[in-house]
């Protein structure tokens, strides 16, 4: 099964490529006033090679939007503070994997071998990623039918441009499904370095990798209620030293950070490039000292929350504005469906489980799902009331497997089955519309979600 999953996966990341290509080819690109990487004059240092004009004619749809701030996070750092709202890990396996294969003196400039990594490596943890949410949907539910559904519906989700854009979304998904694999494993059988290194590979990829926390520190308390174990003071010092390790690896990080917004003695040398797009867009550079920065001055001089408020707007209610209302109808599906079946499950859980267990260790034990519904329901929650409303739908189908889960339960057992006027058939009409839709759009420069 895991050889036809993986095919299925790549198969799905071949035709996005496939569309985008041809859409960027056919249709003409919008040109919004964005931030867009600062690229080096052609010289006689930097030749402009054929091989990156066919890079960019293949692939150079993927890059736009946030793409675009990844790429520069793996050429130049963070060299403007707007860039601190993107997490390190993913800008930075580009750009280590990218000076790695720059050692073969390949005729390509460093900016194209960089957007070649990052769709290559995209496509790579995807197929990874579709094969570790069918392990979990097996693990939880024991249900091949469901398990292949959840994963097919994953290869072609709404949100489906953004796993092979220079996103960090595939990547995200990846550890995520493997943190939430090893938390379930048969007979709680923790491993605590699978469990330490997917974990920091969430905190240091998303800001709401941070939730996801609440997966090891869940099923951990529920093994230590639910089993009479001798060794139990080891496993909790191994769990802590699991989840303390990642944390403070995210405060090493902020405190690099920190270090060079906000040190008056830190100097950085930045290309010209660099500094003449800042210069016309007015953009704050690091090594300036903290006078630009007023989060330099906080207490807990966290620089996120700053950057999303002042350059993002982001914030409690700020998007609920009449010319929003494209992007709420954009999210719309995806919020609506996640809503009413985490509500539906929840209410099924306290009118029909709830009243007829004689102790509270019966649904502890055989709702394992009860947590990623929980944390499927935050996230949907926080996407009404905070984040930019359109990012919805790819926050959701890359941070949590219930809407495959969800979905899965509306799928006939072949797609012979299928009627487009049943649920299975809305639901495929949504995923395949997005899907198209958002990568022709996308791979144009046009916003989408």
């Amino acid at each position: 099964m895991t050889l036809k999953v993986t095919k299925l996966a790549l198969s799905s990341r071949l035709i996005i490529l496939a569309v985008q290509m041809l859409a960027n080819w056919i249709v003409p690109d919008h040109k919004p006033d964005v931030f867009r990487m600062p690229m080096p004059s052609p010289n006689a240092t930097n030749p402009d090679h054929y091989l990156d004009k066919l890079v960019m004619r293949c692939l150079g749809g993927l890059r736009h939007w946030d793409g675009e701030y990844f790429l520069h996070i793996a050429n130049y750092l963070y060299t403007y503070e707007n860039t601190l709202a993107f997490y390190p890990l993913y800008p930075v396996l580009l750009r280590n994997l990218a000076a790695a294969l720059e050692t073969f003196n390949v005729p390509i400039s460093m900016h194209a071998l960089t957007l070649v990594v990052a769709v290559a490596l995209n496509v790579w943890l995807f197929c990874e990623a579709a094969n570790y949410l069918y392990q979990l949907t097996q693990r939880v539910f024991n249900d091949l039918h469901k398990s292949w559904n959840a994963a097919l519906v994953f290869c072609f989700n709404p949100a489906s441009i953004f796993f092979s854009a220079t996103y960090s979304e595939s990547l995200f998904t990846y550890a995520s499904f493997i943190l939430m694999l090893e938390c379930v494993r048969a007979k709680q059988q923790f491993n605590f370095m699978r469990i330490c290194a997917s974990l920091t590979a969430c905190i240091m990829c998303r800001s709401n990798g941070l939730i996801a926390l609440g997966f090891p520190l869940y099923f951990f308390a529920r093994h230590i209620l639910l089993t009479a174990n001798v060794k139990r003071c080891q496993q909790v010092i191994k769990m802590a030293l699991a989840v303390f390790i990642p944390l403070a690896i995210l405060h090493a990080y902020y405190f690099y950070i920190y270090r060079l917004y906000c040190m008056p003695g830190i100097k950085v040398k930045h290309p010209q490039q660099v500094l003449q797009y800042a210069s016309e867009r007015n953009y704050l550079l690091a090594g300036r000292g903290p006078k630009g920065s007023p989060w330099c001055q906080y207490t807990l001089p966290f620089p996120y929350s700053y950057v999303q408020s002042t350059y993002w707007d982001v914030g409690f209610l700020r998007y609920y504005q009449w010319k929003q209302l494209p992007n709420f109808l954009l999210a719309m599906p995806m919020l609506v469906f996640m809503q009413w079946h985490c509500c539906d499950y929840l209410w099924f859980l306290a009118t029909k489980i709830w009243p007829q267990v004689a102790s509270w260790r019966e649904p502890l034990k055989s709702q394992k799902s009860l947590p990623f519904v929980l944390h499927g329901a935050f996230l949907t929650l926080v996407c009404a009331l905070f984040v930019h409303i359109q990012v919805s739908t790819r926050l959701l189908a890359s941070a949590t497997p219930i809407f495959y889960w969800f979905a899965a339960d509306h799928m006939p057992k072949s797609l012979a089955q299928l009627s487009l006027r049943s649920k299975a058939g809305a639901l495929f009409i949504w995923c395949t519309t997005y899907c198209a839709c958002g990568t022709v759009l996308f791979c144009n420069n046009f916003p989408w979600t």
